[in-house]
């Protein structure tokens, strides 16, 4: 009965009658998920199915790309019209990206114009691992689900028209560049490569190769070029470009389509996909796909019904699980870290990785991974380190193999420090204490660290200096955005390093990075207790104003004078790896005054990620916690929510995502590269974490909250241990069997 309950509620709430026979054997978790969250708000999450870290992701376009790349996402939930429906799809960031292998369909006969395509539509219904809808123009019925490297399309028209049209539409991708190749095969499949590049202003640019196989027969298949059929070619290649397919419907009730993707050939797409769903049916794939999402949203279960928080949770666990994605093939193929346009392949011994959105992710989603992922996040590192093997740079925005160097800092080295100390050593040490230094030293031609040069003469870099003109900033001429932030980010990577060779047994040099992370404390001026930009000669850099955020560089809200993507009270606390440092710099009483200003005067941000820590910042004092407590459930109700505009801005790779995830369960990692974490209290009454085998041996955690107040005294271990600090240690967390959250009487 509780289940056919759960039942009738999904189906009422996605408008599908289809949905009954599908999924009434879907687990309790796999039905708390709703897809559509972050859909909406400038979330960019997409509603399309996709496997945990899949490389495809067939989603619905909500514009129209062949004339253009949005400033938008490709999917918004309250858009109009369906234009069609990209294979490859990129979730959660914030630039034009992918949409790659575009299917469109409508009945009729052939028309190749985009009104033709464009539909407005309803019934729509997701789920993990499945997407439909339906195509009110056309009365089609639009199905498609997906394995780690492929699609399938299950199309149904239900209407009275004679005709039925598939496009395979290389012109209508998301991205910057358009277009890509086409070659019709004797055997009726359709192979070549989709282009893409341009992300976020980067030169770079790669092609998305696939395996194209309409399962249906009967169609006339027809190239077309700039809207106009092609005679007499087997193939094809230019920018609006693509393949027809027209069916008579009197003869068929609904057309199925496989696709392979690969980023380093065309014969690996089709292995790709005839791998992974060899002879298997549409809805086999569905319920494969659903069974990789219970195992892997399974490692957290919650006890009893939470209603909408239970789906807010596990949608967030969700979204935190799409990137990076896999991008070697089955057979271990990957394209190398190159900045040509023609990557070289190889055989690898682990899963390759990409799209790292690492001055996002390495606050909260890569320390999420290494909690409850590690061998996936064991592999991340390994990949990183091979791109810094391949091309000489650890990544810093890197995608699909090549690095856009996109944003500021160094952050693959905190990702790879947080994982080392977290127990993830299962890697080639040497490689990454080679990359470390050269990262941390080299001062010429290093464009993942501009102005690395005075960051080490100065202890800062240099409003007045920042090696060109900051109108003609781009993330490859070595440029500084930022000077104030770039500095602080430096510092926290510094500190990894300093911390990971002392470890290694090179105190010498690990002492020197140890004191080079703290040289924000440059930058800190007494006067009014803000950081601020300074000169070359040392004097502070005027005009300056901390609630300017408009200032730096080209871009809209690009940053105050000295920050990136922020103003000077959304960089006042940033110093993870410095934090008791700041708070005997202001002095207690100064540091809980402002900290508490930056939320009631509005300078918060946790749509943007240098401040999101904040909240957890009062622990650091003495009576703070209770305020820790205070804040973070009034910032997760009040941001986060079951409906399209449940996430409050661009879900940045799931960054926001890993943070209400760690803020539902009450344990934040503040510092990456510092194995603790803070306390606060957990939102459900009782958790159990069931951790990994690979590094964890399979232990698990149950974590217990003992009131129904907001606010708790202590966490008591199974042992009886209190954490009197509110916060835990990365080993006593997963070495503890239970957690409880007590409030004490008389508190």
């Amino acid at each position: 009965m509780v289940r056919n309950f759960y039942l009738l509620f999904f189906i009422l709430l996605c408008g599908s009658a289809q949905a009954e026979n599908q999924y009434d054997s879907q687990s309790d978790i796999i039905r708390s998920v709703n897809p559509f969250i972050g859909t909406s708000n400038e979330g960019n999450n997409y509603p399309g199915a996709v496997v945990p870290w899949g490389m495809v992701m067939p989603t619905p376009h909500t514009e129209n790309f062949r004339e253009k790349a949005p400033n938008a996402p490709v999917y918004e939930h309250h858009d109009p019209y369906i234009y069609g429906f990209g294979t490859v799809n990129i979730s959660g960031v914030g630039c034009p990206v992918a949409g790659s292998v575009p299917l469109k369909v409508a009945a009729g006969a052939l028309d190749l114009s985009i009104e033709n395509f464009q539909s407005t539509y309803s019934e729509q219904v997701a789920h993990p691992g499945y997407y439909s809808v339906y195509l009110e123009k056309h009365s089609i019925e639009a199905e498609m689900t997906a394995t780690q490297r492929s699609a399938r399309y299950r199309f149904a028209a239900k209407g009275q028209e004679q005709k039925f049209q598939l496009l395979l539409d290389l012109g209508a991708n998301v991205s910057h560049k358009k277009g890509g190749a086409i070659q019709l095969n004797a055997d009726g499949s359709v192979t070549g490569y989709q282009n893409d590049g341009q992300f976020c202003g980067a030169k770079s640019s790669t092609k998305i190769y696939y395996y194209f196989n309409v399962l249906t027969p009967g169609a006339v298949v027809q190239l077309y070029q700039d809207e106009q059929i092609v005679e007499g070619i087997q193939q094809i290649e230019g920018k609006r470009l693509g393949v027809a397919f027209t069916f008579e419907t009197d003869n068929i009730d609904q057309v199925e389509v496989e696709v392979g993707v690969s980023f380093v050939s065309a014969e690996n797409a089709r292995e790709n996909l005839k791998v992974e769903q060899g002879n298997k049916s549409f809805d086999e794939i569905v319920t494969a796909a659903q069974q990789s999402w219970q195992e892997v949203l399974g490692r957290v279960e919650i006890e009893g019904d939470k209603g909408e928080e239970k789906t807010i949770f596990y949608t967030a666990l969700y979204h935190t699980l799409l990137l990076p994605h896999v991008i070697s093939d089955v057979n271990g193929d990957y394209p190398k870290m190159a900045d040509t346009e023609t990557a070289l392949n190889t055989q690898s011994k682990y899963t390759r990785y990409s799209t790292f959105s690492l001055w996002d992710t390495y606050r909260t989603l890569h320390p999420l991974m290494a909690l409850f992922y590690p061998q996936q996040q064991r592999d991340m590192v390994v990949t990183m380190l091979e791109m810094y093997k391949e091309s000489g740079w650890l990544p810093k925005w890197e995608l699909f193999g090549n690095d856009t160097r996109v944003m500021v800092g160094d952050p693959a080295i905190p990702v790879i420090v947080d994982s080392y100390f977290k127990g993830i050593k299962d890697f080639d040490i040497e490689v990454a204490k080679s990359a470390f230094l050269k990262h941390g030293l080299q001062t010429e031609n290093n464009l993942n660290r501009p102005g690395n040069d005075y960051y080490w003469q100065l202890g800062y870099c240099p409003e007045d200096d920042r090696h060109g003109d900051p109108k003609k900033f781009s993330f490859e001429n070595g440029i500084v955005w930022g000077t104030v932030s770039t500095t602080m980010e430096y510092n926290l990577a510094d500190y990894g390093i300093g911390q990971f060779l002392i470890d290694q047994g090179d105190k010498k040099m690990g002492k020197k990075f140890l004191k080079q992370s703290q040289s924000l404390m440059k930058l800190y001026d007494p006067e009014n207790s803000f950081f601020h930009a300074k000169n070359k000669d040392g004097s502070w850099h005027e005009p300056f104003n901390p609630l300017d955020r408009t200032f730096d560089i080209r871009w809209e809200n690009s940053g105050g004078r000295g920050f990136c993507e922020g103003s000077a009270w959304q960089y006042n606390f940033f110093a993870p790896h410095a934090t008791s440092l700041l708070v005997k710099k202001m002095g207690e009483e100064l540091f809980v005054s402002k900290l508490n200003s930056v939320f009631a005067d509005g300078h918060f941000d946790i749509t943007n990620e240098p401040d999101i820590s904040y909240p957890y910042l009062f622990n650091y004092v003495k009576d703070g916690a209770k305020i820790t407590q205070e804040k973070i459930p009034q910032i997760a109700d009040k941001n986060f929510f079951n409906g399209p505009k449940g996430i409050p801005g661009n879900d940045d790779a799931g960054t926001l995502s890993a943070w209400l995830v760690f803020s539902y369960l009450g344990i934040y990692p503040d510092a990456p590269g510092v194995p603790v974490y803070q306390l606060t209290t957990p939102r459900f009454n009782k958790v159990t974490l069931h951790f990994d085998d690979y590094l964890y041996e399979g232990k698990t955690l149950t974590l217990k909250k003992n009131t129904d107040s907001p606010y708790f005294d202590q966490a008591v271990n199974a042992n009886g241990k209190v954490f009197k600090n509110f916060e835990i240690s990365h080993e006593e967390l997963i070495n503890s069997s239970e957690l409880d959250f007590i409030k004490l009487p008389n508190h």
